[in-house]
């Protein structure tokens, strides 16, 4: 037994709880943990904070000088190896009526607490239980942020004997996390960062954060968001929101917690209900939602999200949290949608200018060619009065089956393009009320094949990269195959990324294989009797490429071998099952596998 786990022993046996079940929760981006206490019906939560684990905090009068020496934590106003923190805040919280966890036992000195046990209801597990509770929480969770701004808190607090002071989230505190997005999610692209640029860097946010004073601070508990916060339905008004994870909390601009609420890291709240979110919070803080407060809030989303951005290499790169790089591209969007402010208009082009990998790295890709204009001669009879697109699986056309996927990954926009028995599927499309939205590309008068057709399309593809779908790919997966493609997606280095599908694990396939999968995620033509992967009818491409053919049949294949040849030709597997519902048989042996 180690050092430390005898005084947790010791520590639990003077609490009286020294009986208790104990069973560890999954770590953080901390260095703090956490247990899950038992004992009969009494519940607790053990943390454990080792006074040593982390650099130094601020000292009293410490001037920003002496806190670059000591590190990030001193400069970034970090509460670090100091527990008194979340003690002196939790009892202020406390006090108003916020359902901060009481502490029912602790020893400051050596860094354990026992807590009041929140129960499993965090905001992130009950809304992937139930989305349509979206609204009711977070509702919930901005009236609790507008009643904790409105709330006076003393700078210095007390736990017992001890006193912490609160602290203002200062400029420098502000740019010492900013900066981490030059020192770490820049580096992650090998880009050195020129003392001009840097300098240009500094004097933009010199320009942003006055912005920032023209709201009243007040107390911000920095991590506010959906991994955070507990419902907790049977207490009233505030008290439903259960907060935990407060240590850091600074005097602050309304907005920072706002944004760490409604562009969170980790999951996706809904974009239609940001803006009524936001004034919502303005109504119950007693602030005016206009321009001042909508620029102030692209500043602090900004700020934080560039922060996080750094953060998360950090953590992955430095201490090995791989994890952490699933989140980067949502937090990259958030980013881009906040430098899209008017306000921010010199930050903006400082990026595009700087680290442009931030706009084409990690994008959400909303937009899909589904290829459904052939005649599905293979799948005769059931084509003789239908396109292949149209031809029922399993309760739904095949079309239906690709669209309801693109759903799934968030696409918002499909482009469908139409040849065989045409009118009868654009009909079905008109039924269609649910996203993505779809728009025709007509064929009518020349079948183009998949190569053809998207050079056709390509005015209504956008500019940025697409997914590209063949009509009578189907599969089971294990995990969401257009999130996982997504997060592979690499455009500095790729043109053509592809699903692929191990052999064994396809139906209605009966080639040799098309693919062989280099360590680096590089693809290669078969090269004799076989291969190991089939193309499973999903890519992520970029466009530009495409504008070097013309509008006339070919098949992609075409476009596929300029890729091949330049090295930018990737795959990805599908954690799942294929089906190549390409023939009568095919459909019935998928409809006897889907209807397992």
């Amino acid at each position: 037994m180690s050092e430390r786990e005898i005084q947790i022993t010791q520590f639990l046996a003077d609490a009286g709880w020294d009986e208790a079940n104990r069973h560890k929760l999954p770590g953080d981006a901390s260095t703090r943990r956490y247990e899950k206490m038992s004992m009969g019906s009494k519940k607790a939560i053990l943390m454990d904070a080792p006074k040593g684990a982390e650099a130094p905090s601020e000292p009293e009068g410490a001037t920003p000088e002496m806190r670059a020496k000591l590190g990030y934590n001193a400069l970034a106003r970090l509460a670090g190896p100091n527990p008194e923190a979340f003690a002196a805040i939790a009892k202020e919280l406390k006090m108003r009526g916020f359902s901060a966890p009481a502490i029912m036992a602790q020893d400051q000195d050596l860094g354990f607490m026992l807590l009041e046990d929140l129960g499993s209801d965090l905001f992130a597990r009950v809304l992937e239980d139930d989305p349509t509770k979206e609204l009711q929480l977070y509702k919930a969770a901005i009236d609790t942020l507008g009643a904790i701004y409105r709330s006076s808190f003393p700078a210095k607090m007390h736990s017992g004997a001890k006193e912490w002071r609160v602290r203002d989230y200062d400029r420098y505190a502000l740019q010492a996390e900013a900066d981490l997005f030059l020192d770490w999610f820049g580096a992650d692209f090998d880009r050195e960062i020129s003392d001009k640029a840097r300098k240009n860097w500094y004097a933009i946010w010199d320009k942003l954060l006055p912005l920032l004073d023209k709201h009243p601070k007040g107390l911000a508990l920095r991590d506010f968001h959906a991994e955070n916060l507990f419902w907790l339905p049977r207490r009233q008004s505030v008290a439903r929101v259960g907060l935990i994870d407060f240590q850091d909390g600074l005097f602050a601009h309304p907005a920072y917690d706002l944004v760490s609420l409604l562009e969170d890291a980790r999951r996706d709240v809904a974009l239609e209900l940001q803006a009524p979110l936001i004034k919502r919070f303005c109504d119950k803080a007693g602030l005016k939602y206009d321009d001042d407060f909508k620029a102030a809030y692209a500043v602090m989303g900004a700020q934080r999200n560039a922060k996080i951005l750094g953060i998360f290499v950090r953590l992955a790169k430095r201490d090995g949290k791989l994890h952490y790089r699933d989140l980067i591209p949502r937090v990259a969007q958030h980013f881009i949608r906040d430098l899209s402010h008017p306000a921010l208009a010199e930050l903006k082009k400082w990026v595009e200018q700087n680290l442009p990998e931030t706009f084409t790295r990690h994008p959400q890709i909303k937009t899909a060619m589904v290829m459904a204009a052939g005649h599905g001669t293979r799948m005769r009879p059931l084509t003789n009065d239908r396109s292949k697109a149209m031809v029922d699986v399993g309760g739904r056309p095949l079309i239906g089956h690709m669209l309801d996927r693109l759903k799934e990954g968030d696409v918002e926009q499909a482009i469908v393009n139409v040849h065989a028995h045409a009118d009868h599927l654009e009909n079905y499309l008109n039924t269609r009320t649910v996203e993505p939205a779809i728009k025709i590309s007509d064929e009518r008068d020349q079948l183009l094949e998949t190569g053809g057709g998207l050079v056709k399309a390509l005015p209504l593809l956008g500019k940025n990269p697409v997914f590209i779908c063949n009509i009578d790919a189907v599969w089971q997966e294990n995990r969401p195959v257009l999130a996982a493609m997504m997060k592979v997606w690499d455009a500095a280095k790729m043109d053509d990324l592809l699903l692929l599908a191990p052999i064994d694990q396809t139906l209605g396939y009966h080639g040799k294989g098309d693919f062989t999968l280099e360590d680096d995620g590089r693809i290669k033509r078969r090269e004799g009797d076989s291969a190991p992967y089939v193309y499973a009818g999903v890519q992520i491409a970029r466009l530009e490429p495409a504008k070097a053919f013309k509008i006339e049949p070919f098949s992609r294949n075409k476009m596929w071998d300029v890729s091949l040849s330049k090295g930018r030709a990737f795959g990805v597997v599908l954690d799942g099952f294929w089906m190549h519902v390409g023939d009568p048989r095919a459909r019935e042996e998928a409809e006897a596998r889907l209807n397992v």
